[in-house]
Parts: structure tokens; sequence; C-alpha cells
């Protein structure tokens, strides 16, 4: 009986909720994108192509409608030429459909009005009358509710983000760094003097944590990248948003205040600017059969049974391709991998016995072959049937990574993970596998006399990058002077089981992390990993902090690090913990506040602008 009153309820109120939800959905589709176009706030990709279908819609349906009133005006007439002649009754017809359309709309309020003046109204039309007239002061509140409250808490973010801009000059506080140091905010605790930390602080890695929209990227990794570009090291940054604003902010840093650097960009969804790559071009048979077989890692749950075989009739592919002459790249390898007959055509070529006898056991068992390397070869086959395979297929790459490193280059790596596309993450790992073969490379050149080299590599939303040798990478990039700077929205995001990471993969990774930053969190679970990755115990504690290594002089502190605190931080502040030397601090962040980014465009571009 209860749950047949609450249905009968939820019934009556129905007609009462529909006029609120298509108000909801107006406002954020309608007029939510026009209050954050005048706060110059970025808008989603999928809310704007609503805007726009809204838009076009209501256009193609007003064109219909007259194209009809037109065939209709039309047919009045015995001749079009008569029609001509009596062109201005046509708006005449037009404005007598809209008198209508106005006598229906008006009619509850005629009815109310008739009803207050004395006379006798049907009760159905009253009532019926009176639903008509509320729903519009229904519909109208809600807008209105919306909008002021909208607009009140955008003032406050703008106010609070406009403040930190004031005070936090991050282009004068660069400057004044000597050279090993690195410039990220006013430290609150110590009377908002400027935070400077070693820059081998951050060789020992950094985690970058915070909710989505918190300034990860604009307050800690633009300023850190900032400053690398400036003292011309090599930076590799790689994005798992496949964003195009991310990449113009980056660009106009780098050429409005970097002091001219070019960036080169790799984005698979935008092969019109985008920079070639091979990732598998470079190393011997068994170094590029670990890149690929690493980069599996995560894919599926059944993987880790297909990875003895996979690696085995990999090694043999390579082996033959290596022996024709051929360059390596993901295409040839997925027709070894896909095609019978084309397995066969280079069977006949071949002159290693083991290879030989290897492949054709493949292809007498080419259901089995096919299933023991069912993953790879469904990961490829999204990669090389798709607009953008021609990127990864060439022998002479605009994007080398080892050359990048070499001479100190900018390489901007952007791939649309949204959606959970097996392709991207598969192409994602073997970037950075990629990218481990060269560090390690540079290190054993570095430890045998030739000079050494620093980089920076930046990994934008790690949950979309992070796999089981992630944390050989970062054991890796140490050695090779690499600071690695990633950013996540939460710790247990780390912990999702659709990753497939050991169950020590969290200690592992805060074990080869020496920095954290972080945000603002909505986790409860998250707070509390992080208090205790900090050293953090109870409710409250004020921090003991230090600069430099040096023990901060006493004094009280109004801030202090509890839960309360890091699931409310304030807009452009956050707590910067190192684990050597121990050090905590609160910061006031800044950022770089573009009213017009730069847009991006190739240097390939660029040159044949120049030579027209």
């Amino acid at each position: 009986m209860k749950k047949l009153s609450q249905f009968l309820l939820s019934l009556g109120a129905l007609p009462f909720l529909l006029p609120w939800y298509v108000s909801e959905r107006l406002f954020e589709f309608i007029v939510l994108p026009l209050i954050f176009k005048r706060f110059r706030i970025d808008l989603d990709q999928r809310k704007r192509l609503y805007l726009r279908i809204a838009i076009v819609a209501c256009g193609a349906a007003l064109v219909l409608y007259l194209a009809y009133k037109i065939f209709a005006f039309l047919k009045l007439f015995p001749t079009p030429a008569q029609a001509l002649v009596h062109s201005k009754d046509y708006f005449l017809f037009v404005l007598n459909d809209l008198i209508r359309v106005a006598q229906t709309l008006l009619w509850p309020v005629n009815v109310m009005i008739v009803y207050w003046q004395g006379a006798a109204v049907q009760w159905q039309h009253l009532l019926l009358a009176a639903y008509c007239c509320f729903l519009p002061l229904l519909f109208l509140f809600n807008l209105t509710l919306r909008f002021l409250s909208t607009v009140r808490s955008l003032n406050k973010a703008v106010t609070l983000r406009n403040r930190a801009v004031r005070d936090v000059d991050l282009v004068h506080y660069a400057e004044q760094a000597k050279p090993d140091q690195i410039f990220l905010g006013l430290d609150l605790s110590r009377g908002s003097t400027p935070f400077y930390v070693k820059r081998e602080w951050l060789k020992g890695h950094a985690q970058i944590l915070g909710a989505a929209g918190s300034g990860k990227t604009e307050s800690i990794v633009q300023p850190i990248w900032f400053q690398e570009v400036r003292r011309n090291v090599a930076t590799f940054m790689l994005d798992g948003k496949g964003s195009r604003k991310n990449l113009e902010r980056f660009y106009t840093i780098a050429t409005s205040l970097a002091q001219g650097h070019e960036v080169i960009y790799f984005n698979p969804s935008d092969s019109g600017s985008s920079a070639t790559y091979n990732p598998v071009l470079h190393g011997t048979v068994t170094e590029i059969r670990q890149k690929i077989v690493a980069s599996l890692d995560g894919l599926s749950a059944t993987i880790n049974n297909q990875k003895e075989r996979t690696s085995h009739y990999l090694d043999l592919i390579l082996r033959a391709i290596k022996e024709s002459g051929h360059f390596f790249s993901l295409d040839i390898i997925y027709q070894y991998l896909s095609s019978k007959t084309y397995l066969q055509q280079q069977l006949r070529r071949l002159r290693d016995r083991h290879v030989y006898e290897g492949l054709m056991e493949a292809v007498d068992n080419f259901q089995r072959f096919q299933a023991d390397t069912e993953a790879l070869t469904s990961a490829l086959r999204e990669i090389c049937t798709s607009d953008y395979a021609w990127l990864l297929d060439t022998n002479e790459p605009e994007i080398d990574i080892a050359t990048i490193y070499r001479e100190r280059k900018d390489c901007y790596f952007t791939l649309p993970m949204h959606g959970g596309m097996p392709a991207m993450r598969f192409l994602g790992q073997l970037i950075l596998q990629d990218m481990m073969m060269s560090f390690a490379q540079a290190a054993m050149q570095a430890a045998h006399g030739e000079d050494s080299k620093e980089a920076l590599l930046i990994i934008d939303e790690f949950a979309n990058f992070a796999s089981a040798s992630s944390i050989e990478l970062l054991r890796v990039c140490k050695n090779a002077g690499v600071s690695v700077c990633y950013t996540d929205q939460s710790l247990t995001e780390l912990n999702a089981p659709a990753l497939h990471l050991p169950e020590n993969f969290l200690d592992e990774l805060a074990n080869h992390t020496n920095a954290m930053f972080c945000f603002q969190l909505g986790s409860p679970e998250s707070v509390r990993m992080v208090m205790e990755r900090m050293g953090v115990s109870g409710n409250s504690e004020t921090s003991k902090l230090k600069t430099e290594g040096k023990p901060a002089p006493p004094q009280k502190s109004s801030e202090e690090i509890n839960a309360e605190m890091l699931k409310h931080l304030e807009v452009g502040r956050c707590v910067a913990f190192f684990r050597q030397p121990r050090v905590r601090a609160i910061l006031k962040t800044g950022y770089f506040k573009f009213d017009n980014p730069l847009k991006f465009e190739p240097p390939t571009a660029r040159r044949q602008t120049v030579a027209a």
C-alpha cells in the first residue's frame, strides 16, 4: 500500500516535474553556454554540439514552415505570376498563423480573467487553465534560480582566480629563481613568501592530485613546464584528454613566454596538424618485442595468458621483417598477424631456418595462431585501418624520442582516451615504452662518459596510461635525469579493477615519487590515503615546514592540514609535500591568464606559408 501511494504521488507530481526538467535541460544546453562564453570558460564539446544542433534545428524548422506557407499561398492563385503580384498578402498569411498561435497560448490567461470577472467557467477548463498558467511561472522560476546561482558562483570563482593571478606573478618569480630552483607558488604558512624548490627534488618525480577542474594542469604542470622550457630542457607531454585547449595553452606559453620555442605535436584525431611518429622504428628485435608486449598490459584480463605465445610469434615476425629489409612498423606487423596469404608469401623469401619453421607452424595452425595473438591483432587492426594509420607508417618520422631528448626539443602527445578504446590505450603504452627505451639508452651513454642530459615528462590523467611497467618507467627516468610529473583525480582511481594493476602498485608508486601536490579532493578514501602519505595523523595538524631543507622558524600558522581542508581547498591553493627532504607547505598558486590563446600552427604549415 505504501509503494502504491508513493507511485500515485509520483504520478501526481509528474505534470509539475516535467516543466522543471525541461527548464533544466534548456538552461544546460542554451543558457549555460552563453554564461560560459561571457566568463570565457571553455565549454564541453558535447554541450557545444547540442547548442549548435538546437540552433540549426530551429532555423531548419522556420525555413520549412515558411516554405510550406509559400506552397499553400501559391495554390490560392491560378499562376505564380498572380501570386507574385499579391505577394504582400503572403505576410498577412503568416501573420494570421502567428495570431492563431498567440490566441492558443493566451487561452489559459483568458479563461482565468473570465473566471475572476465572475463569469461561469467549467471546472475542467478552470483547472486546465490554472495548470497551464502555473507551468510558465514554474519554468521561469527554475530558469531564473539557476541563472542567478550560476552567475554568483562564477563571479566568486573568477574573483578568486583573478586574485591569484594578481598576487602570483609566475614570470616575475620564475625569473628570480636560481639556476637550480623552480618556483611553485606563495607559501601561506610563511607569510606568503615565494616557495622555491630544488630542481633535484623533482627528479624523484611528482604526483599532482585533485578533482576534475581543480587546476592541476594550469597551476602546477604548466608553470613547471614553462620554467624547464626556458632552461632549454627537453620536454615531453602525454595528454589523455584529447583536447586542443591544453595544447593551445602550452603552445602560447612556448611561443610567447619561453623564447619562441616550437612544439612538435602528435594527435591521431588531428592528422592534418599532427607530426608523423613510428614508435617501433628503432631498437633491436628483442627491444621492439619487449616494447610491444609490455604495451599490451591492461588491455584485458586474459592478456597475461596470451603474453608468452604472443611474444614468441612476435619475435619470429620481427626477425622475418628484419631479414626482408623492410623497416619496422605497426602496419607491417599487422599484415603478418592478420593475413595468412601474406604470411605464406613472406615464407618463400626466408632463409633463417628457425624463423621459417616457426612461421610455417603458424600457417599450418592459423586459427590457433590468431587465438594466441588475438589481443595484439585486435589493437593493431583498429590502428592500422584508421584514418591516422599513415602517421605511424614511416621510416623518417618527424618525432624521434632520442633526437628530441638529445637536441632539447619540446614534444606534445595527445590521445583521445575517452571511451576506453583499447587501441588508444595500447598506443599510449607504446609511446611510454619507446620513451623508456630511449631514456635507458641515454642513461647508459651518460654512464660511459657522454654528456648527460635532462628532460621533463608530464603525464596528464595518469590513470589512462598506468600499467605494471609504470614503476620501471619511473626508475629509468630517474637514472636518465628525467623528471616525471603525473596527474590524477584521486589515488583511489588507480585501484580500479579495469586497470589490472598489481596489488602493491600504489605503494610502489609512492616509493618512487618524491613530491605530491594536492588540490581539492572529493573522495574521503583518497583524502585518508593522502593524509597517510603526508604523515598527517588525527583530524588536524599544524605542519612544520622547511624550505630547501632548512627548518622554518617557529611560528603559529593559521592554516592546518586536515581532512576538511583537503576536501574544501579554495581555488588557487594546494598542499605541497616532499619526502626528501621532508617539507610540507600550503601554497597559493598562480596560472597563465590568456584571454585568447594562440591557435596551434604546425611547423610544416609555417614552412609552406613562408615558401609561398
